[in-house]
């Protein structure tokens, strides 16, 4: 097999590969079996047709081609690792023309564009304030105090916040739905946990009331259900005072002021792991604004191709056709080739930053990365070839180097709230820093 280079471009090389005849005899074998497997003649099952009816139904040039497929990948990765070339994409074969006694194939190669200089990585963003307000506080201590109040039976009319014991029937075409049928369930008013329309036929009705409406029932997916509600009772739910007394004897605080700067700690944690999404995305647009990556289209098409395949296989997981996507979203299909455009060119500016950082900053695996590549290769499909194995090797790499680099990235940001105060994110990233290199 002989071979030459040629570059068309900062992007793209091609490869020009020669390939003898001689070199095919047990592809060709493999290729008419492939293609017989494939057929169907009358009077041959699938996979037992002779060799020279399938030549003689698609040809020897077919054959040969077929043939000249197969025998590149494991040859192109080798000369790919002997070239030190990295394709972007997977290679495309362009051309194959017959001549002689050998095949002149000619193979596109997309390369991944490098961008020469980083952008500023202590970029500042604009994110949420993390400090919990009076309101927040208030309604985590309302909470701890639910968790402990009382209910009381009352003759008054029905209001939100109370209990309600209830007879619960429902039915559609006049056939009771068991599974949604209760008797004697007691039910929070205004939590909107049974049906939909429920806590608003309750407002203002007494015990005994017996009230019948038509609502869907997401849980069960009915649609038009009859519901029938009888009110047994109505039950006030009492709070207990909020004193240091009894912060201390039902919790584990001392008192009040214990309690309030716990949950003040909580609500901040739960605001700050939101925040640092927002964050996120909010610091890489600002890099890839700055960077202003000009990529190969092929890559890009490539990457677009990748985003929608997944977005297809999500869809069908939740049996939702493309057609009624659109009907649902309104969306058009030139509005999601826009997007997707759009997804793809923003991941690869991505990429090509985080790939930067590895190389300007030295990021390299340690032995804990090196340790959970190998046990995910352990446990991978043992039947894949070398270059399958190989290749997939290589894109936990690239991925847990890229991991490291962002989080490099997040480290060097800045975060402040619309006042101009620093929103303290650091320490979120740092942990993941440590919790990677102890796992």
């Amino acid at each position: 097999m002989k071979y030459k280079i040629k570059n068309n471009s900062d992007f793209e090389k091609t490869l020009e590969i020669q390939v003898d005849i001689k070199d095919l005899v047990d592809f060709r074998e493999e290729a008419i079996k492939k293609i017989g497997s494939q057929l169907k003649i009358k009077g041959f099952r699938p996979g037992k047709i002779p060799a020279n009816i399938v030549e003689r139904e698609v040809g020897e040039e077919y054959i040969n081609e077929e043939a000249v497929e197969m025998y590149l990948p494991e040859n192109l990765f080798t000369i790919l690792k002997d070239e030190e070339i990295s394709p972007a994409t997977r290679p495309a074969i362009k051309e194959i023309k017959k001549k002689k006694n050998s095949f002149d194939v000619e193979v596109l190669i997309t390369l991944w564009p490098k961008i020469s200089k980083l952008p500023k990585l202590d970029q500042t963003v604009e994110v949420e304030s993390i400090k919990p307000t009076s309101e927040e506080i208030d309604d985590q201590i309302e909470r701890v105090r639910s968790q402990f109040a009382e209910a009381t039976k009352t003759d008054r009319a029905v209001k939100t916040g109370d209990y309600v014991l209830i007879n619960l029937t429902c039915t559609k075409n006049n056939n009771e739905i068991k599974d949604f049928t209760f008797s004697d369930r007691l039910y929070e008013v205004g939590t909107g946990s049974l049906i939909k329309s429920l806590d608003s036929k309750l407002e203002g009705v007494a015990s005994g009331a017996i009230i019948k409406f038509t609502d869907n029932i997401e849980q069960i997916n009915e649609e038009n259900v009859d519901v029938t509600v009888l009110v047994k009772e109505v039950r006030e739910k009492i709070l207990p005072d909020l004193t240091d007394e009894w912060v201390s004897e039902t919790t584990e605080f001392s008192d009040i002021k214990e309690l309030k700067s716990e949950l003040e700690k909580n609500i901040e944690n739960v605001k700050k792991q939101q925040v640092s999404s927002q964050y996120q995305a909010g610091l890489t647009t600002k890099l890839i604004e700055e960077a202003d990556v000009k990529l190969p289209e092929q890559l890009v098409v490539a990457e677009m191709d990748s985003i929608l395949q997944n977005f297809l296989a999500e869809l069908e997981q939740n049996n939702i056709k493309l057609e009624d996507y659109f009907k649902i979203t309104g969306l058009t299909e030139e509005a999601l080739r826009e997007d997707l455009n759009q997804q793809a060119s923003r991941n690869l500016s991505m990429v090509l930053i985080l790939d930067k950082v590895i190389e300007d900053f030295e990021i390299k695996l340690n032995d804990n990365d090196n340790s959970l590549i190998e046990e995910h290769m352990e446990s991978h499909d043992s039947d894949k070839d070398e270059v399958e194995n190989t290749t997939h090797r290589m894109n936990l790499e690239a991925e847990s180097l890229r991991n490291k680099a962002m989080l490099h990235i997040l480290q060097h940001g800045v975060s402040i709230d619309k006042n101009g105060e620093k929103v303290n994110l650091q320490d979120v990233y740092n942990q993941e820093s440590e919790t990677g290199e102890e796992e």
